[in-house]
């Protein structure tokens, strides 16, 4: 019972690469909205930074 893996792996990658493809697409749209902006970018400071916090 000696079988190849040659037509398993193919599949496995693709279908890891195309759901990996669609969660980073997500992420990359998303997150920018979520936060008003791209993260790491210059003035990306929101309303949230200016109030107290007791630290």
């Amino acid at each position: 019972m000696a079988r190849s893996p040659n037509p398993f792996l193919p599949r496995m990658l693709s279908v890891v690469l195309a759901s990996l493809f669609v969660v980073m697409t997500t992420a990359f749209i998303m997150i920018p909205q979520v936060i008003g902006g791209h993260p790491g970018e210059a003035g990306n400071a929101g309303a949230w930074s200016k109030t107290y916090h007791p630290t």
